[in-house]
């Protein structure tokens, strides 16, 4: 069935209904109407019975796709009970997906997918590892034919290498050689020292030969349409040194000198057809923003191609895949697919995309070898992730797959955006979600504080934020001081704040919510993992009176700890003292601010879980805040998720999560509290 969404010049049409399934038995169902209905934000619709745990809980169906080089064919990573199979498939249907590798995502997950020909598939591969004591990810890369035959370790050990100790990093492809289609481009660390050099590798074979030495302190290349190395990224603790060169290879020159975290940041994005213009992301009054630069005059002069006045503007270079020509960016979190494009063409589409796909964020991936196809990723504010496929000659886009199968058609509640004016006169953005059905007057409440911290909530669709509607929550989001994507005033405001001031807009968000009669004061939990976690133990020391109950998934509990922790990375201690602080000089403010040494203040019931190979929160911090919990007799329960990620990366353990998730706050905010405010059972201290 095809849909006609609009007639305008660069309409698109819509067509549903095309089958997938997979030969382990698990079918792909598809939604067969375009949502051309959605419900408005301030729709009220009838309460429904809430939906099954799993609707939520389970991972996408389809967490990753790409397209072939002649658009025949898509890879995907499809999330099947506990585990992820990559599988490949005809974009025409009539078939089963092939099966080429699996994994429980216990010891090993994929990290990303993509063709390096029509045959074969690349596929990152990312587990957690010991170099010496310190615990660290490593990353793979196997390519295999698109049968499931024939796969191979693309990057071994070296006759040349002086260590014994192979690359932790061997999955950085920085060019894909589209016209050779046997080989690309690798960084490859050859000594372990976070200075690669850059090699020719053979996708079939696994052989390789140097294109690029490494240079001192240089970790990234970047080379230009013709597949020559032409900039190099420099770094020294937070000083960046951005190195170009001309087309010829020789003149290697400084270009620009900035500081991590500095206003003044220039990050190369990549070439054009012109091999002396280099694109850029750079600050444009105050918000990110992508400039063109003529390599040639020597004052490096920028051409404005994209920004906005209320958000950072950035993104993956995209190139006209027959002309080579840079067009656009595959944009982040902000805006619609139109805005990243300044090719005139290329912005048509996009529009015409918007037009049959309205009030998403509708982002193109990838284009066939000619340009004829095009994937496509959408999703929006009470709208799950789908994959369509673009046919640019026809007009028309083919649903490929629902992420999440169970939500499609269903009436999802929608994220409203507000500004919260903080005690300090700084706007903060907020996202309120509401239940369906229900009018917003003193609601049970979970405030959701986001990771990071660097990182942003947007009006995206998030099914976190969508299983606690679904229980009958509000839901609160915040854009705290240190979140992205608000301009860098923004951002840097959180620098050193953790536990301060970031934390204060936090408890200025709730009793935002509590003043305008939308959160029921007695009944408001805070729920957040990594920086959230920390977030919400923070919050439960600081401001005990305010949260009926707290729940930290791979939240940080003491910043001394993670402060010896970051010395063993490469650039970790300058990067921590710049966010956080120093170890030394700021040990007062960190104790102060660490919540495992605040127990004593904490009131609510507190469930910690963590994962044992967490690689990015060490599982010890966990460890070490219920062990300080349990020395001052409070109630919390620790759940160790043995062999767990900081992603829940496994089915069974992200299950149990919302499972957790569940019981604790309908015991805790379920039900009316006292009005004396009366004491919870205490939670049993296991693990």
């Amino acid at each position: 069935m095809t849909t006609t969404i609009g007639r305008r010049r660069g309409w698109v049409a819509v067509a549903w209904g095309l089958a997938l399934g997979l030969q382990l038995g698990l079918p792909l169902s598809l939604h067969q109407s375009a949502r051309a209905a959605e419900p408005a934000a301030s729709a009220v619709v009838a309460p429904a019975p809430p939906l099954p745990l799993e609707a939520f809980a389970n991972l996408p169906l389809i967490s990753s796709m790409a397209l072939s080089p002649d658009g025949r064919r898509f890879a995907a990573l499809v999330n099947s009970g506990d585990a992820t199979v990559l599988a490949v498939r005809e974009v025409s249907g009539g078939q089963k997906l092939q099966p080429l590798l699996r994994t429980d995502n216990k010891q090993f997950r994929f990290r990303w997918i993509r063709w390096a020909n029509d045959e074969r598939v690349l596929v990152s591969i990312v587990y957690p590892s010991q170099r010496g004591w310190t615990d660290v990810s490593e990353t793979r890369l196997i390519s295999i034919h698109r049968d499931g035959g024939d796969p191979v370790n693309l990057v071994r050990r070296s006759g040349f290498a002086s260590s014994d100790m192979p690359a932790q990093f061997q999955d950085r492809v920085i060019d894909w050689l589209p016209e050779d289609g046997q080989h690309v481009l690798m960084e490859i660390d050859e000594d372990s020292i976070a200075e690669p050099s850059v090699f020719k590798v053979n996708v079939t074979t696994g052989r390789r030969q140097a294109v690029h030495w490494g240079r001192r302190g240089v970790e990234q290349w970047l080379t230009d349409r013709s597949h020559r190395v032409r900039v190099g990224i420099r770094r020294d603790g937070l000083d960046m040194e951005v190195l170009v060169c001309d087309p010829d290879g020789t003149r290697w020159r400084t270009a620009w000198k900035y500081r991590l975290f500095e206003r003044g940041a220039v990050e190369p994005l990549g070439f054009g057809a012109d091999p002396n213009q280099l694109f850029v992301e750079a600050d444009h009054e105050g918000r990110r923003a992508i400039f063109s630069v003529d390599l040639v005059d020597p004052s490096l002069p920028r051409k404005l191609l994209l920004s906005d006045q209320d958000f950072d503007v950035g993104g993956e270079l995209m190139h006209d895949p027959k002309t080579g020509a840079a067009v656009g960016i595959v944009t982040g979190v902000f805006g619609s697919s139109g805005e990243g494009f300044w090719d005139a063409g290329y912005r048509q589409l996009a529009r015409g995309i918007d037009q049959a796909l309205p009030e998403r964020h509708n982002r193109i991936m990838q284009f066939s070898a000619d340009g004829s196809r095009y994937l496509l990723h959408s999703s929006g504010n009470g709208v799950p992730d789908q994959f369509l496929l673009g046919s640019r000659e026809r007009g028309e886009l083919t649903l490929l797959a629902d992420a999440y199968p169970a939500l499609s058609g269903r009436s999802l509640p929608r994220k409203r955006g507000d500004v919260l004016r903080a005690r300090d006169g700084m706007e903060i953005p907020l996202l309120l979600t509401l239940p369906l059905g229900q009018a917003p007057n003193r609601l049970p409440m979970v405030l959701m504080p986001h990771g990071g911290p660097i990182s942003v909530d947007s009006f995206d669709f998030d099914p976190w934020v969508q299983f606690l509607a679904d229980r009958g929550y509000a839901v609160l989001q915040v854009n705290f001081r240190g979140s992205s994507g608000l301009g860098h005033e923004h951002m840097a405001a959180g620098l050193q704040r953790w536990g301060l001031e970031m934390q204060d807009d936090l408890s200025d968000a709730v009793q935002w919510a509590i003043d305008r009669g939308t959160a029921d004061p007695r009944r408001i939990c805070v729920v957040g993992a990594s920086y959230g976690g920390y977030a919400a133990l923070m919050g439960a020391a600081k401001t005990p009176d305010l949260y009926r109950c707290v729940l930290s998934f791979a939240g940080v509990s003491d910043l001394i700890e993670l402060a010896a922790h970051q010395r063993h990375f490469a650039g970790g201690s300058a990067v921590f003292e710049k966010m956080v602080g120093s170890a030394w000089s700021d040990r007062d403010r960190l104790k102060a601010t660490s919540p495992r040494r605040l127990v004593s203040q904490i009131q609510a019931p507190v469930l910690l879980i963590h994962g044992t190979l967490d690689r990015s929160v060490p599982f010890e911090q966990g460890e070490m805040m219920a062990n300080a919990l349990k020395g001052a007799g409070k109630r919390y329960r620790f759940i160790v998720q043995e062999d767990g990620d900081h992603h829940l990366s496994h089915q069974a353990h992200r299950t149990q999560f919302f499972r957790e998730m569940e019981a604790f706050l309908a015991e805790h905010i379920g039900t009316p509290a006292p009005a004396t405010g009366g004491v919870s059972p205490p939670l049993s201290p296991t693990r």
